[in-house]
């Protein structure tokens, strides 16, 4: 297995503009890849997730071309979040691109416009992939024909999107409305909903995204899907457009999964498709037991991102999770 490289940047879309609506949309990305350095000195800096063992900086190997998983993380959070899995897919040849989306990561201030337009994700991964591709390191070293997809939780809708999964505000309520979920928000910003009267009134581009939430944002480059623990958000796509999907779709649930309950979210995938693919990982299994370490060890079983029921061994289902996901990449 390779060694895995891994380095940082922020790139502009300036198709889009940012919440502040001062200047083009950022979108903050991390790319893990295969490398011939050894670690050495190169390490990066601290992060609140353990960020193993990887070399900062490091060169791509020397490969023609490799093939691509775009990266989308959950509802608040960060592409460390899911570098156990980016690692594991570089030692085995894949170059991973994760996005950190702009008012919904945990590298910047939140928004609620972040926590409200999760389409905007998936042209975030678009754009990711297409300037890669032509310019850094990884100009002209990404193999476009193997591009896969995986999100988890609210990435989970992202990579459906990505596949030909369009929005509607109003399946999302009437879902929503039958079910008894409050209109609020994920408890990261529990009162996101509040804004929306406030931000039409003010934020152009908020009114800009609201107005095309129901667009197609699907990237035909993506041949495969995973979708980890997807999230309620889900329920907001037209069922048509789930059962139009053809790609090759793989959904990876956990039994104790309270914020994402299959009943809820993947099963009625699996309903409205029946090429989707669903491995379950244990009844035992929470939402949360799919994010990394902590890099502070110390915070295992303090905090619910890091607790896991105490017959779950994390880094098992890490393995296990990561072996299925390989096995469906293109």
């Amino acid at each position: 297995m390779a060694n895995c490289g891994y380095r940082t940047g922020v790139i502009r879309d300036a198709s889009r503009s940012n919440w502040q609506n001062d200047a083009s949309r950022p979108i903050a990305w991390s790319a893990w890849y295969p490398t011939s350095e050894t670690e050495g000195a190169n390490r990066p800096i601290a992060n609140f997730f353990d960020m193993g063992n990887v070399v900062q900086d490091a060169a791509l190997a020397d490969q023609h071309r490799y093939p691509v998983v775009l990266l989308s993380h959950g509802t608040g959070g960060t592409a460390e979040s899911l570098g156990w899995l980016a690692r594991d897919l570089a030692s085995r040849g894949y170059v991973v691109l994760g996005a950190n989306h702009h008012g919904n990561s945990g590298l910047e201030p939140y928004f609620a416009e972040g926590f409200l337009c999760w389409w905007e994700r998936a042209t975030d991964l678009s754009v990711l992939l297409t300037t890669q591709e032509q310019n850094g390191i990884l100009a002209g070293r990404l193999d476009v024909e193997r591009v896969s997809a995986v999100g988890f939780s609210l990435g989970g809708h992202t990579v459906l999107t990505l596949a030909g999964g369009r929005s509607s505000l109003a399946e999302f309520d009437a879902w929503r409305h039958k079910h008894g979920v409050a209109a609020g928000g994920p408890k990261e910003f529990p009162d996101a909903a509040d804004h929306i009267p406030e931000l039409l009134k003010r934020s152009e581009a908020f009114r800009k995204s609201w107005a095309r939430h129901g667009d197609v944002f699907a990237d035909d480059r993506v041949k495969t899907v995973v979708a980890i623990a997807p999230a309620p958000p889900i329920r907001s796509f037209l069922p048509a457009t789930i059962r139009q999907i053809r790609q090759p779709v793989t959904i990876l649930t956990g039994g104790a999964d309270q914020e994402a309950p299959s009943e809820h979210c993947a099963h009625w995938l699996m309903e409205l498709n029946t090429r989707i693919q669903r491995q379950d990982l244990g009844q035992r299994v929470g939402h949360y037991t799919f994010l990394e370490y902590p890099s502070d060890r110390s915070l295992m079983g303090k905090i619910d991102i890091f607790t896991d029921n105490a017959q779950v061994d994390r880094a098992q289902i890490h393995r296990q999770t990561a072996d299925i996901v390989a096995n469906c990449l293109a």
